[in-house]
């Protein structure tokens, strides 16, 4: 009865920790270009889907040897000092509105963008997803901790081998979970598929140009602000 409920606890957490590392707006937001485009979407899930389950696995292993809360602790100070500098709120502000000031030269200077583009379905090559699956997987500050306690969790499971792998391939079952079932349920709607490629195909040829100044100028003016006046 112990070892049913250790099991299931331990189950349980992977679960959340595979859901947890899943949770990433590049990877969310390739997923909605992905179906937007509509075109190779189960070759190209797969190829994101085994981009995550590598790097995880990569961390996994390396991470059975050192703890590294004490890395990410360091990195977070060292980041949370870098944002509170007012001088880095100045030169980032500085940048954006120089950012601003050339795509609006650029929107003035060219209105009308070359109207010949590469087809929608060619803008990424498969591997591609493979790649921005490894990365989010590997690199970012939770990554680390999730991983470690991943390992931990694992360990904690049973001392055979066999059997941490197995509460492994749970976590990896919850950490494509999301992905294959947005994909599964996109392909079974060909209709809506298609309409939404539509549109997106439309929004793809927008001109954005104005748009981009706008944003970047109001970053600009706020790290300039965030910058200029204390007391944040």
């Amino acid at each position: 009865m112990d070892d049913l409920a250790r099991w299931a606890a331990a189950l349980t957490t992977m679960v959340g920790l595979g859901l947890t590392l899943g949770i990433n707006p590049a990877l969310y937001g390739a997923t909605a270009d992905m179906l937007a485009q509509n075109t190779r979407v189960p070759a190209r899930m797969g190829w994101m889907v085994g981009g995550l389950a590598t790097g995880a696995t990569i961390l996994y292993l390396l991470l059975q040897s050192f703890d590294p809360t004490e890395f990410v602790a360091a990195a977070e100070r060292s980041t949370t000092e870098a944002v509170l500098d007012r001088r880095v709120d100045l030169i980032a502000g500085t940048l954006f509105l120089l950012g601003a000031v050339a795509v609006a030269w650029w929107k003035l200077r060219v209105p009308v963008r070359s109207a010949a583009r590469r087809p929608l379905q060619a803008r990424a090559h498969s591997w591609s997803y493979y790649v921005l699956g490894v990365s989010c997987s590997v690199i970012g500050f939770t990554t680390l901790p999730i991983m470690y306690m991943t390992g931990r969790v694992a360990d904690g499971v049973s001392d055979h081998p066999l059997l941490r792998w197995l509460a492994y391939a749970v976590f990896l079952l919850a950490l494509a979970a999301p992905f294959v079932l947005l994909a599964t349920a996109w392909i079974h709607f060909p209709t809506t598929a298609a309409r939404v490629n539509r549109i997106y195909s439309h929004l793809i040829d927008m001109d954005h140009r104005w748009v981009y100044a706008a944003v970047l100028a109001v970053a600009g003016v706020a790290c300039l602000v965030l910058g200029v006046f204390p007391g944040r």
